[in-house]
């Protein structure tokens, strides 16, 4: 074997030793990216009426957060935070008798709500 050969094989066997090493450090810093960003969701969420009107259809907040995407979070989230009919969101959600969906209507997200609750 000659010394070039000799040379590339041992900058070939740095490389993969080096792509060994970065590639799990790489996948765990953008599980803990990812995993941030969802807190973030979650406190967000939190702050609106969404997060009680899931609670009031059944729909598990965690599991909310994990099924749906997060472009879909966000876009339901700005429907909630731009809608006119707060005061009647807030006594529905403040009664105590059981709702039905169908008397949601008012609710901007309503339709995206109840296929969630149906694909679970």
């Amino acid at each position: 074997m000659d010394i070039a050969s000799l040379v590339i094989t041992v900058l070939l066997a740095a490389l993969m030793l080096y792509l060994l090493v970065r590639l799990p450090l790489a996948i765990l810093s953008n599980l803990r990216a990812g995993h941030r960003f969802r807190q973030g969701l979650a406190a967000a969420l939190d702050d609106l009426r969404l997060s009680r009107m899931l609670g009031l259809l059944g729909i598990d907040k965690a599991d909310y957060l994990h099924r749906e995407t997060a472009l879909e979070i966000q876009k339901q989230m700005q429907r909630c935070d731009a809608c006119d009919d707060k005061e009647r969101c807030d006594q529905v959600l403040e009664g105590e008798t059981p709702v039905e969906t169908e008397s949601l209507g008012f609710c901007a997200n309503i339709d995206d709500l109840k296929s969630v609750r149906e694909s679970r």
